[in-house]
């Protein structure tokens, strides 16, 4: 989860990378171990195309180094497009992003612009906060409804009723919609 108040980054061991993977450059600078990666090899990682990572640094959310026309990006860069793609997953524009990685870069300085970006950061903390409790309901939601259907599979003579519990999992699901999804909902 990208978080504006915190600015640092996720660990590689959370990410989808495998270190020991061929496509990765890892070599030694003064001790210790730099790993890096050519754009192919990045994309390959995250399943996205080279363009869409063309696209993030036209952007400005990524700035690769380059050596003639390759771009290499560094363990920063893989931590930031980490980051971009679970916003993105989350439902965040690439302005929304942008809007936080130049906090987090230091590239907003002016205090009411600063006061302007922390009051909306703590808005989406909230809303982040009511959808993951959407969430949590929905899970529980369903795993019960799998364990009816799977008790129903085991033994079907014991005649589990799953389709009663539909009109009750409605409201329970519509009540768990925010305010903001009421009117798409119908």
């Amino acid at each position: 989860m990208l978080n504006p108040i915190d600015n640092s980054v996720p660990s590689l061991a959370n990410s989808p990378a495998d270190s020991s993977e061929a496509s990765q450059i890892a070599f030694q600078d003064g001790g210790q171990e730099v790993q890096e990666w050519g754009i192919r090899d990045l994309a390959r990682k995250f399943d996205i195309t080279p363009r869409t990572i063309r696209f993030y640094e036209d952007k400005g959310l990524l700035t690769p180094r380059r050596e003639g026309n390759a771009r290499i990006f560094s363990a920063r860069e893989y931590d930031r497009l980490t980051q971009i793609l679970r916003a993105k997953r989350m439902g965040f524009s690439l302005d929304d992003i942008k809007e936080v990685f130049d906090v987090m870069d230091g590239e907003v300085l002016d205090r009411s612009e600063l006061l302007r970006r922390k009051n909306n950061f703590q808005r989406v903390i909230e809303s982040l906060g009511r959808r993951q409790s959407d969430i949590e309901t929905m899970q529980h939601n369903l795993t019960a409804l799998c364990m009816r259907i799977q008790a129903y599979l085991d033994d079907p003579s014991k005649n589990v009723n799953i389709l009663q519990f539909s009109s009750a999992y409605e409201a329970a699901f519509r009540g768990a919609i925010p305010d903001d999804f009421a009117d798409e909902a119908c």
